[in-house]
């Protein structure tokens, strides 16, 4: 493995280097090491604060050597705090739960962008801090809601904090929680139950009061906090829609000053500190003054307001790859490096290695092409403006999943179906419904109203639902319908396993074991992921409706009692007045309704209907699925209708999901805005559910991609 000796010895055989070649470079290890980046200590001369970017946030090989570089300098040049581009607040609660001696792998996965603390490959350096915890400190200058710390205790802690300092902030607490997670989930803000107006003054004036009280680190907390929801609030409230193939536009600049003046204000108040942050290439650059294309040339980055303060004190470290494809919604796509483009030329240079690559060199400071703001788009810049130096990745490889599912079961351990199009067309009719006695008139319901009967559901769901893991054995049926014509009919039988309905995020995993094409024509099937019947994740988990903390802002209805299993059961209908991801769990803005079906005798959800009447279906998400034969003209599909029915079985005094079905409709268009209408139903059936020794299938072991055989 090859390492050249110093900068300056390459700057010495300069003129055995074609003209477009990069002379001041350093080739590091395969894979890079700490202490390949020992020229650190000379480029980094007087620097307090490096900026160690990323072209994108899922390459995991980058994540690796970043961790490489954090090491060298903490452990030789002194640098002693680590700052996220991931919530203020988040890691804030994140040092505080390092100080009680919490696992710092729970810890990042509760307070970092899931990007980063949910990836295996981000663990080397969660095993780097663990091991040097006592002489490290976490800081996050992003001013968004990153993780379960945010969501879960910033509310409170505020409302907490006001009540201490003597000052009555006039907000309701759950409101305001749940106000935060449509700002934070939805990037909209919610005003129908706090309006802009007095959520703006009302953090203004603990601002205010905020100024009065002595200097501490939890005032200087509370400060930059309460900035970065006021930030947070006017960036929801003002947003517009853009659209762009860059990661970055002139609409985040408002987060970009936000982040620059977190890290500023932490910068003044730990004086000493010697700051590595962890962030975009994007954000890190230090001028974009070179850049003439539109929409990103209006965009003013958090490292532009860094420099102007720090000049020669901070330092950009970006990260850039000459990969040709990128994978975006469960796809590989392709993306061409332009001829003579800032890649272009490294990776005829440096073909394999891993290349530093210092922007304080002639060959730098001029205009070329690059990728650095988007792995896609190519821009023109002047490369020595945007950063301080590069570090080149021959290739990137995408990061995956961390298997954290063992360290949960282990504490766990501890501590009829629908069969045709009518049906499947999930009617929402009472009387309609099949396999139910429905009483007529129901005349008293005691005192009982449906959020109290709801409530009581909800908070039943400990006793009733599974928490820990078990697995179970899955049948499916897919059925894709084109234009009347069945394009797919296929049945699957797999393994699940699943870590349980109550108190768990992590979606359950599976094992496709066989695979039966009853009809395979004119659509090209890449991967059981994109059908929901072998994705399916409990309503009892994810259902906005069944959330102890949302299901007051539905809409609630006693539409009657029926019979299911010769048990009694209220039937409630529900709707929610709002259209948003926060109160739909869908990224395209719907109607939200159905049924809940309550069983009397132990407050048990025994079935749910959901469906989505689509309202607004974003452009991101209207390309078409692969289609052939007379079917490949269709480029564009758009959702209309999803609709869910979820049925349990009880088995052994718990109860589990036995069937469910989900049929999604809408259009398919192509290039002359023609269209044709296409439904997709996935009916599936579960069997044999074992909690006592399940067999339990990590995430790396899942089986969902398959060969196509007709």
């Amino acid at each position: 493995m090859k390492k050249t000796l110093t900068l300056f010895l390459l700057f010495f055989h300069f003129v055995v280097f074609s003209q477009n070649s990069i002379p001041k470079s350093v080739i590091l290890s395969e894979p890079p090491i700490s202490k390949d980046f020992s020229f650190l200590k000379e480029e980094l001369k007087d620097v307090q604060v490096v900026m160690l970017g990323e072209i994108s946030h899922f390459d995991g090989n980058v994540f690796e050597t970043k961790t490489e570089i954090v090491k060298y300098l903490v452990e030789n040049m002194g640098f002693n705090v680590i700052a996220f581009e991931s919530g203020i607040y988040d890691l804030w609660k994140a040092q505080e739960e390092i100080k009680k001696g919490t696992n710092c792998k729970q810890v990042f996965r509760n307070s970092l962008f899931s990007m980063w603390g949910k990836r295996k490959e981000f663990q080397s350096f969660v095993t780097f801090f663990e091991n040097n915890k006592a002489n490290l400190k976490l800081f996050g200058f992003d001013h968004q809601i990153t993780s379960t710390n945010g969501t879960v205790n910033l509310s409170n802690d505020l409302f907490n904090y006001s009540k201490q300092i003597n000052h009555n902030l006039k907000l309701n607490k759950e409101d305001f929680a749940l106000l935060l997670e449509s700002i934070s989930n939805s990037s909209m803000f919610d005003e129908s139950d706090i309006s802009y107006q007095l959520f703006s003054s009302e953090l203004n004036k603990l601002k205010q009061k905020l100024i009065l009280q002595k200097n501490s680190e939890e005032k200087f907390y509370w400060t930059q906090t309460v900035n970065g929801l006021l930030t947070l609030g006017e960036d929801a409230y003002t947003r517009q829609n853009f659209t762009s193939a860059f990661n970055c536009t002139a609409i985040d600049n408002i987060r970009d000053k936000q982040m620059a003046e977190n890290l500023l204000a932490y910068v003044k108040q730990n004086p000493e500190a010697k700051i590595i942050c962890w962030g975009a290439n994007q954000h890190f650059a230090n001028n974009l003054q070179s850049v003439k294309a539109p929409i990103i040339k209006d965009f003013v980055p958090m490292g532009s307001y860094i420099k102007i303060a720090l000049q020669d004190k901070v330092y950009s470290l970006a990260a850039i790859t000459a990969k040709d494809s990128i994978f975006l919604q469960n796809k590989w796509y392709s993306t061409p490096i332009n001829a003579g483009s800032f890649e272009d030329v490294l990776k005829k240079q440096f073909k394999n290695n891993h290349v530093f690559i210092s922007a304080k060199q002639p060959k730098i400071d001029k205009i070329n092409e690059n990728r650095l703001f988007s792995p896609i788009t190519f821009i023109e810049g002047k490369l020595s403006d945007f950063h301080d130096g590069y570090v080149y990745f021959p290739k990137a490889t995408l990061s995956t999943i961390d298997e954290y599912e063992d360290v949960i079961l282990e504490g766990a351990q501890q501590n009829d179906v629908v069969k045709n199009k009518k049906e499947a067309s999930i009617n929402l009719e009472i009387k309609d419904r099949p396999n139910e006695t429905y009483i007529e008139e129901v005349v008293i319901y005691s005192k009982n109203t449906p959020y109290q009967i709801l409530k009581k559901a909800i908070g039943s769901f400990d006793k009733n639902y599974p928490d820990k893991g078990f697995s179970s054995d899955l049948k499916t049926n897919i059925l894709i319908k084109v234009a009347d014509t069945t394009c797919v009919n296929a049945d699957i039988l797999a393994q699940q396993y699943d870590l349980g309905y109550v108190n768990h995020e992590f979606r359950n995993t599976k094992k496709v074991l066989q695979t039966k094409w009853n009809v395979n024509q004119n659509f090209e099937t890449e991967s059981f992921k994109e059908y929901h019947g072998l994705m399916y994740n409990s309503p009892i988990q994810y259902a906005p409706v069944l959330k102890n903390n949302k299901f007051k802002k539905f809409l609630l209805n006693i539409e009657g009692t029926t019979k299911i299993n010769n048990e009694e059961v209220f039937v409630i209908q529900f709707s929610s007045p709002r259209n948003h991801s926060t109160y739909t769990r869908r990224v395209f803005l719907s109607n939200y309704s159905g049924y809940i079906y309550i069983n009397k005798s132990d407050n048990a959800i025994v079935k749910i209907i959901e469906n989505w009447e689509v309202t607004d279906f974003p452009i991101s998400f209207r390309e078409g699925y692969t289609l052939k034969n007379n079917l490949v003209k269709y480029t564009n599909k758009e959702y209309l209708n999803e609709s869910t029915i979820t049925e349990f079985v009880k088995e052994n005094k718990l109860y589990f999901i036995k069937n469910a079905t989900n049929v999604v409709s809408g259009n398919l268009y192509n290039d002359k805005n023609e269209k044709t209408d296409y439904e997709i139903a996935t009916t599936a059936t579960w069997n044999n559910f074992n909690i006592s020794s399940p067999n339990v299938i990590k995430t790396n072991k899942e089986v969902l991609l398959f060969e196509v055989k007709k």
